[in-house]
């Protein structure tokens, strides 16, 4: 359990160095689901829907844009997606990186004082 938190801490810590490139990726899509929700004279909450789910790549079909300029937001806000989850995994690594070195460090102190007594 505490190389749990241990991560956590560290992901934490990392998200919050990245969150403006993370805050930027999300209006930028809530910007094409606005586009979106216009364009193809949806309700909000469904363009949303598509628009977040097109960029986790589910795309469960439900919903369909219907206009080319709709089209067009689908394949860049896929990329986005792709550039959003793709940062959210490197940061995750990172810190799971990071957790495992401070877990070893942790269990060197241990060790050495342990030899010490």
């Amino acid at each position: 359990m505490q190389a749990f938190i241990i991560f956590v801490r560290h992901l934490f810590h990392m998200l919050i160095f990245v969150r403006g490139v993370l805050l930027s990726l999300v209006l930028i899509l809530l910007a094409f689901a606005l586009i979106t929700a216009k364009v193809d004279n949806v309700p909000l909450h469904d363009a949303l829907y598509f628009t977040f789910i097109t960029a986790l790549t589910v795309g469960y079909g439900d919903i369909v844009p219907t206009t080319g300029v709709t089209r067009a937001i689908s394949v860049l806000t896929g990329f986005v997606g792709v550039i959003y989850v793709g940062l959210v995994v490197a940061v995750s690594t990172r810190a799971l990186e990071h957790a495992v070195q401070e877990e070893r460090q942790l269990q060197r102190d241990k060790l050495s004082r342990d030899k010490e007594q």
